[in-house]
């Protein structure tokens, strides 16, 4: 398991015990999808290799789940994955997903898009497939990041976990080119930037800066111990001169936690706003989070235990709506029961809204949202994506104590607005 499940299972007794508890239980999971087109990572399509497009959106009024039904072609495309990351392209309305471990805990390397992403087709619509890239190519990792450069359709990874029981971090910068599958080739590119590289890590996060092409790395876990640290790395993309590390020293903080954390970024302000980690339910804000315009500087937006805040909780999923200024939280480890004898975890399976999110025209505020509709499993270590004009999020994969997921929900008027 992870570091953002339990830092406590990094002994040998702990990991024997968790492992025989969630391997039998991921099996079970993974051949109960099999049989149910319901919890199924993607169904295959029908005779003629054609989806389903008769179902449309649903109309819903407020916050409601859907289970998404993408198809498949190809027999590699039954995804079923956790720990992976995922970025979303809106101008071909795609979601794709790069590396994680599946029910057997075998990291990846892949490549899957999932096409119709924000469900606006309707849960028939979509439909999942390889992206095909051949050599060189990133080593198989999980708890790594990913951010997405939508001008030049580019894919950013950093980081990451290399063997199952992550005592071997990753700090190294791949590219992935024509990364949606569309109009070309994907090709993936290993960076080789200037400046001291920052220490390797898991659990981390990142956000990017598209107008100054800069990704911005915080925090996670290392070889022994959680990491404080904010890098910024130039011409991330791999475009426009030699990509360079900054190490950014921004005044007041760290955050509580520092590891299993989520982060948005609102680009126009500059402000990268982070929540909950290992184990707590703080928010703070990060100004000129990029490193340009100023001196960096931490706030904290909500308190630690704070009246009417999402219980505390870390490798949960957060997307941005810049438009309302709203963060959107689901899911995440409890950290309940870490201690007890069995190892057990307590996912949520919650939908929370900040208010005022980066800080800025009044105060924050957060309010539990109550979805309609069938619900989500609870999990954790899966991931989230943000259709702005529809108001969608798509959230896909993760586990639980039941085991590994491959499905893919849809939250419809996911800002609560």
């Amino acid at each position: 398991m992870r570091q953002a499940v339990s830092r406590s299972l990094k002994t040998p007794l702990a990991w024997s015990l968790l492992l025989a508890l969630t391997a039998g239980s991921a099996f079970t999971s993974a051949q109960t999808t099999a049989g149910h087109n319901f919890f199924m990572p993607g169904r295959r399509s029908p005779a003629g290799g054609t989806a389903q497009t008769g179902a449309q959106v649903p109309n819903v009024a407020g916050p409601t789940w859907n289970p998404d039904f993408a198809v498949t072609n190809d027999e590699d495309s039954y995804a079923i994955r956790n720990w992976h990351t995922g970025v979303y392209d809106p101008g071909s309305n795609r979601l794709i997903v790069f590396g994680g471990e599946d029910a057997n805990s075998v990291i990846h390397n892949d490549l899957l898009v999932l096409t119709q992403a924000n469900g606006n087709g309707g849960p028939y619509a979509g439909q999942w497939s390889d992206l095909i890239v051949g050599f060189p190519a990133p080593p198989p990792r999980y708890s790594h990041t990913a951010v997405y450069d939508q001008t030049n359709n580019r894919m950013i990874v950093f980081g990451g976990c290399a063997d199952v029981a992550c005592f071997i971090p990753l700090n190294d910068t791949w590219v992935l080119s024509d990364a949606n599958g569309v109009g070309g080739a994907p090709a993936w590119t290993l960076l080789s930037p200037s400046g001291s590289l920052p220490a390797a890590r898991s659990n981390h996060e990142a956000i990017y800066d598209a107008a100054n092409n800069r990704m911005i790395v915080f925090g996670g876990y290392g070889t022994t111990q959680p990491l404080s640290d904010v890098w910024a790395l130039t011409n991330a993309n791999g475009l426009g001169g030699t990509p360079t590390w900054i190490q950014l020293s921004p005044a007041a903080g760290p955050p509580d936690s520092l590891d299993g954390s989520s982060v948005v970024y609102d680009a126009a302000n500059n402000i990268a706003t982070v929540f909950g980690g290992w184990c707590v339910n703080s928010a703070w804000t990060l100004s000129n989070a990029n490193g340009l315009g100023g001196t960096p500087a931490w706030t904290n937006l909500v308190p630690n235990g704070a009246a009417g805040s999402p219980g505390c909780r870390s490798s949960h999923s957060a997307v941005y709506d810049s438009a309302s200024n709203r963060m959107v939280i689901y899911g995440g480890n409890s950290g309940l029961g870490l201690d007890n004898p069995d190892f057990d975890f307590v996912a949520y399976g919650d939908v929370w809204v900040l208010s005022n999110a980066n800080g800025l025209g009044g105060s924050p505020a957060w309010t539990q949202l109550h979805p309609k509709g069938f619900q989500p499993v609870a999990r954790i270590g899966h991931i989230a994506s943000y259709d702005p004009v529809g108001n969608h999020m798509t959230v896909f994969g993760g586990f639980s104590i039941e085991g590994t997921f491959g499905s893919t929900w849809i939250l419809y008027d996911a800002n609560g607005l």
